[in-house]
């Protein structure tokens, strides 16, 4: 398999840039512990109910797709 499920991510803006709380596009915060600059899937977080996930830095979960737990935007910002 090739990367270029990826293409689609990498004009994308970095929304997660820093470890910290971030909202979902559902509206649910999400806490970030491990950032990664790479296009890959290395932001690792957790749910409020301690559920873990990763995510690419432009906030998506999926390449190639949008959804509601897309991490959107960094808590304290509008």
């Amino acid at each position: 398999m090739t990367g270029a499920y990826f293409c689609s991510l990498v004009t994308k803006p970095d929304i997660i840039v820093a470890p910290g709380q971030y909202r979902t596009r559902s509206g649910e915060t999400v806490s970030i512990d491990e950032v990664s600059t790479r296009h890959d899937f290395g932001c690792l977080g957790a749910y409020p109910d301690g559920t873990r996930e990763r995510w690419h830095k432009s906030g998506r979960l999926y390449a190639t797709m949008e959804c509601a737990n897309d991490i959107i935007t960094i808590v304290g910002h509008p």
